[in-house]
């Protein structure tokens, strides 16, 4: 089995997400602008920034879970 590298494409370029496993990342013109380990602790750090521009959320799944 191989590993798979975790990556997110944006129009500017490829960020890889491998040392955010398991946490919460938000994402802002093109770039990580935040990232934490539970969804409260990572809207409490997004809000702190006053970003012009709402920032999109995901959750990088863990190292090892199936991804379908």
């Amino acid at each position: 089995m191989t590993k798979l590298k975790m990556s997110l494409k944006t129009n500017k370029k490829n960020i890889l997400l491998d040392r955010y496993a398991g946490e919460w990342v938000a994402f802002a013109n093109g770039k990580v602008v935040a990232h934490g380990e539970t969804l409260k602790g990572l809207m409490k750090k997004v809000e702190k920034l006053k970003a012009n521009k709402r920032p999109s959320v995901l959750l990088v799944p863990r190292k090892g879970a199936y991804v379908i």
